[in-house]
């Protein structure tokens, strides 16, 4: 096996479990590591300190799966791939769905390692060339635990960029997606488009928001703004919401969206806006009683976390000066660079701009399909707010 020697000092992070290790920390390299590869990481004293896959390319130069003295069994992988499926199942949290996010990375010590189920579809991300590597075996044992008929590759082109390594979309068994499949969640129905669509396809880190949504929406003017394919307007619509207006950029997207309404609509007064956010938010004169911000994740580096902010304070301000008096909003960052508490300050310094006092009503996270390891708070990205104004 080769051997990963850190610098003198730099195994602090190592010990206290934490499942990267950064290229600035390594010394040497014991050998020539194919892309992917196990590897042995030691102290500078010769100590071995675990073992995780090798990513030459990468600021992040091993991703640790194992820590302390003894290599891992040949089957760690696929056997902690079968645990984190049964997890899943027996969840008493994750009820009443057929879509949850089967692996999450880090948070079931799979670094590199998304799977997300969508009823009878398993979407794959690999964004580790240690994962990359071990896509048969990743493949198989997805559907050994799951039973799923197909299960499909998504790419990560910005993963792939920093690893070094191709992108991919393909089948992995089975066949390819349909271009929508139907899912159901908490008696709601949503299409997908699993081939092609933002992430895997859908945002399940929402769901308990969506639910949140469904329950506050009764006789609400609703206005779901970064909407995509209108989610949590479709949940207020299930909720007896009074009328909805879904924005988003993307025509293919507001198209889903449609489809997702069909239930209400000859019912519900519906507006597809398909325009840019911070554009319609300055032209629109309109009153919502519920608006829901949920934007992209602007900040991926810490260094895009003051730019982020920014952009987030505007559609805040942008957003108060469309609710009613005594209406809800409920705002999102999802950028581990713009955690809690800077999200917080960013709401603040837009209701003292906007005149709008706010109370904060609820605090939002991604629910438990989505784990966080305690030792990797990087982990943590999804932060939400329910305000009233």
């Amino acid at each position: 096996m080769i051997d990963v020697v850190l610098h003198p000092g730099r195994d602090r992070s190592v010990r206290r479990r934490h499942p990267w290790v950064l290229s600035g920390a390594v010394a040497r390299v014991s050998g020539d590591a194919a892309p992917g590869a196990w590897v042995r990481v030691q102290s500078a004293e010769g100590e071995t300190l675990g073992f995780g896959h090798w990513s030459p390319a990468s600021q992040i130069r091993v991703r640790m799966l194992a820590f302390g003295k003894d290599a891992p069994e040949d089957g760690l992988l696929a056997e902690r791939i079968a645990a984190a499926v049964a997890r899943r199942a027996a969840d008493p949290l994750l009820a009443d769905t057929d879509s949850v996010r089967l692996v999450n990375s880090e948070g079931d010590g799979l670094p590199g390692l998304i799977a997300d189920r969508y009823g009878d579809l398993v979407t794959v991300r690999l964004s580790t060339a240690g994962m990359d590597a071990r896509r048969a075996l990743v493949a198989d044992a997805l559907r050994a635990a799951t039973g799923a008929a197909a299960g499909f590759e998504r790419p990560d082109a910005a993963a792939a960029r920093r690893e070094g390594m191709a992108a991919h979309q393909a089948p992995l068994w089975g066949a390819a997606p349909a271009e929508l499949i139907a899912i159901h969640e908490r008696g709601r129905r949503y299409w997908v488009d699993a081939g092609g669509g933002q992430k895997t396809g859908f945002y399940l880190d929402q769901r308990d928001a969506r639910d949140l949504v469904q329950r506050v929406a009764q006789g609400r003017r609703v206005l779901d703004l970064f909407a995509y394919t209108g989610a949590f307007a479709a949940a207020a619509a299930q909720g007896g919401a009074a009328a909805a207006t879904v924005v988003d950029r993307s025509s293919e997207a507001l198209a889903i969206a449609e489809r997702n309404f069909e239930p209400w609509l000859t019912s519900l007064p519906l507006r597809l806006e398909c325009d840019d956010v911070f554009r319609f938010i300055r032209r629109e004169d309109a009153r919502y009683d519920l608006v829901i911000v949920d934007l992209p994740p602007l900040a991926r580096r810490q260094a895009d976390a003051d730019r982020a902010a920014r952009a987030y304070k505007d559609a805040l301000l942008g957003a108060l000066h469309l609710t009613a008096p005594d209406a809800l909003l409920l705002a999102f960052s999802c950028s581990h660079h713009v955690g809690p508490d800077l999200f917080r300050k960013v709401v603040f310094g837009a209701s003292l701009d906007a005149g709008r006092p706010l109370t904060v009503l609820a605090e939002l996270g991604a629910p438990s399909d989505h784990p966080v390891s305690l030792d990797h708070p990087e982990g943590r990205y999804l932060s939400g707010l329910l305000l009233r104004t």
